[in-house]
């Protein structure tokens, strides 16, 4: 055979090498070009983290994000969080029966069964209000405080009286320094399943007292689903654009009243309203459990 011309050994033996070429992981010289790159491009600085604590991951980001603006040791962090309901995880939430048996997310509703699963990406840029106004951003709410617990109750089961969601209620309050009576709004966690809306629904009596009776709650996840890692974050721009429009996300899917929730739940179409303080709660698997407290402008 002419020189040059691959022989048949030859051949065999070329696609393995490719192969094995294209399962070698990039060089971390690569990567932290790529970084540069993008950070060059986006103009943001050299500060990443990634956050992976399932359904309250988006929460904890912009909590860690306040907090480092708060001290001085950034201007401004951006946060983003994004997800997209893949196969192998719509089948891990069917097998787990964790799925609405009527494809209807209802929560707080008699009738509930389970929840409903949705995509998002979303995005809230966290500035100190100087820096904003020197560069004449609209400035479209103010994150009063923010508080994080958890129960360690069990790997998916939430604690039955809601103490980790009524703790973390308590911090984002006290940091603020504002009574309980101030708020006027909750997006709630609202799931749709039986055990979580009704812990929840006794972690908001606990807090609120008397209150409970005025204050309005529903759950946003009824109309667009659970994003699950990016489910706070997409509920933060709800409970936001509820501030800024006047008009409270309605609690959809409602079959009737669960005589255990006893909650002022939003019915029949968005509320006006225009509440001083809002909510947006959120908890995961394994006990974690998040408040996020907005300040209208």
């Amino acid at each position: 055979m002419p020189p040059g011309r691959p022989g048949p050994g030859r051949a065999r033996h070329r696609p393995a090498r490719a192969a094995r070429a294209a399962q070698r992981p990039a060089h971390p010289g690569d990567r932290r070009r790529g970084r540069r790159r993008n950070r060059r491009r986006l103009g943001h600085p050299g500060v990443t983290r990634a956050y992976t604590g399932a359904c309250v991951a988006a929460a904890s980001a912009v909590a860690d994000a306040a907090a480092l603006v708060a001290a001085g040791r950034h201007p401004r962090v951006l946060v983003a969080a994004g997800h997209l309901v893949e196969p192998g995880v719509f089948a891990a939430f069917d097998a787990g029966r964790a799925l609405a048996r009527d494809g209807e997310l209802r929560p707080f509703s008699t009738g509930r069964s389970g929840t409903l699963l949705g995509d998002a990406a979303a995005a809230v840029l966290v500035e100190a209000e100087p820096e904003a106004e020197r560069r004449g951003a609209p400035v479209l709410a103010r994150l009063a405080g923010w508080g994080r617990a958890g129960d360690a109750h069990h790997v998916c089961r939430p604690e039955p009286e809601g103490d980790g969601v009524a703790r973390a209620v308590g911090a984002a309050l006290e940091r603020a320094g504002i009574a309980p009576e101030e708020v006027g709004y909750v997006n709630a966690n609202g799931t749709g399943s039986t055990l979580s809306d009704h812990a929840e629904a006794k972690a908001l009596h606990r807090v609120f007292g008397a209150h409970t009776a005025r204050l309005p709650v529903s759950s946003s996840k009824a109309v667009h689903g659970h994003a699950l890692e990016a489910s706070a974050l997409l509920e933060l721009v709800v409970t936001i654009g509820a501030l800024t429009d006047g008009l409270l996300p309605v609690n959809a899917g409602w079959l009737g009243p669960d005589p255990d929730i006893g909650l002022d739940l939003v019915l029949d179409g968005p509320r006006a309203a225009r509440p001083r303080y809002a909510l947006t709660l959120n908890s995961a698997f394994g006990g974690a459990n998040t408040a996020l407290l907005v300040a209208a402008r």
